[in-house]
């Protein structure tokens, strides 16, 4: 199967609110204390802004968003200028619909951001992730990220780093993204780009 992945725009936030949504109450059912609602209306201004900077990508099937993530630079208060910020892509926010959960969609996203970061010229894709949420690491641990170090920073619960070569692929044959209107070697940003 193949699906369409392109960048987000405003006509895409009730979509990714709705995402977002489905996702807080599947943790919350799951006994897992990540995406709270207090975090509701904080993480929609966060949608919100990266859609506008755009950093934000969809994956529509039969014009429904099924899954979203963004790609971003690194956050400074994980990253620092010894990790070679440059040399990676940060992915962040990965959501699949619970529809297409088990697919391997997720799989064929991360892959999907290794090509990107690849054709940008980056060696790495790097995450950070709830330092307490020992599945989501099993999660990405299975999929070929490494443990780069944990680091805690007050009133933070994320923290804990991890990275992948961008020539990994994990993803069940028969599932691909295309990437649709969008360029697809684009320009790498500047070091000031991705440190901001």
């Amino acid at each position: 199967m193949t699906y369409a992945i392109r960048r987000a725009n405003p006509g895409d936030l009730d979509a990714l609110y709705a995402l977002r949504t489905e996702a807080e109450q599947w943790l919350a059912a799951a006994g897992v204390e990540q995406w709270t609602p207090r975090w509701h209306d904080h993480a929609r201004g966060l949608i919100r802004d990266s859609v506008h900077a755009g950093e934000t990508w969809v994956v529509e099937h039969q014009d429904d968003v099924i899954a979203t993530a963004r790609i971003a630079g690194p956050d400074r208060d994980f990253w620092a200028p010894d990790d070679a910020l440059g040399a990676a892509d940060y992915l962040y926010k990965l959501i699949v619909s619970r529809s297409h959960a088990g697919s391997g969609l997720g799989d064929a996203v991360i892959d999907w951001a290794c090509g990107h970061a690849a054709r940008r010229g980056r060696q790495w894709l790097r995450i950070d992730i709830w330092r307490t949420n020992a599945k989501l690491r099993q999660y990405y641990e299975s999929r070929g990220f490494t443990h780069v170090r944990t680091v805690v920073v007050p009133g933070r619960s994320s923290g804990l780093l991890l990275q992948r070569p961008v020539d990994l692929r994990t993803a069940p044959a028969g599932i691909h993204l295309e990437a649709a209107g969008e360029k697809q070697d684009e320009e790498a940003p500047s070091l000031a780009e991705l440190t901001r």
